[in-house]
């Protein structure tokens, strides 16, 4: 049950990040049509709460959790940089993070 809170907690802050669409940048550098937004929408959705599950679950080793979560804070940077759920679905299904050494606003996991 407290798994659950948390993910949903977790997926309702990131919509706090999301922009008017008066704020959203007019040349992304991509043909974004509002079919293929509604897709990368679902598909985001769907990733997003998957991470949110890996990072809130305890089960889960460290490492597998901090990833999750350098996935979801770059998920959205690049939601609030474009405004598109397509480039944040992609950096969700691509992002590599570069480190997982302890960064200012981390989790502190438990022993």
């Amino acid at each position: 049950m407290a798994k659950s809170f948390f993910a949903l907690l977790a997926l309702l802050s990131f919509c706090v990040y999301a922009q008017p669409e008066s704020d959203i940048p007019a040349n992304t550098g991509q043909v974004v049509t509002e079919k293929n937004e509604s897709i990368c929408k679902t598909t985001f959705s769907r990733e997003m709460f998957n991470q949110q599950m890996t990072f809130s679950d305890q089960d889960n080793d460290k490492k597998v959790r901090r990833i999750a979560e350098r996935k979801i804070a770059a998920a959205r940077e690049a939601f609030a940089e474009t405004g598109s759920y397509c480039d944040a679905a992609d950096v969700l299904l691509t992002f590599e993070p570069k480190s997982l050494s302890s960064k200012d606003g981390d989790a502190q996991f438990r022993e």
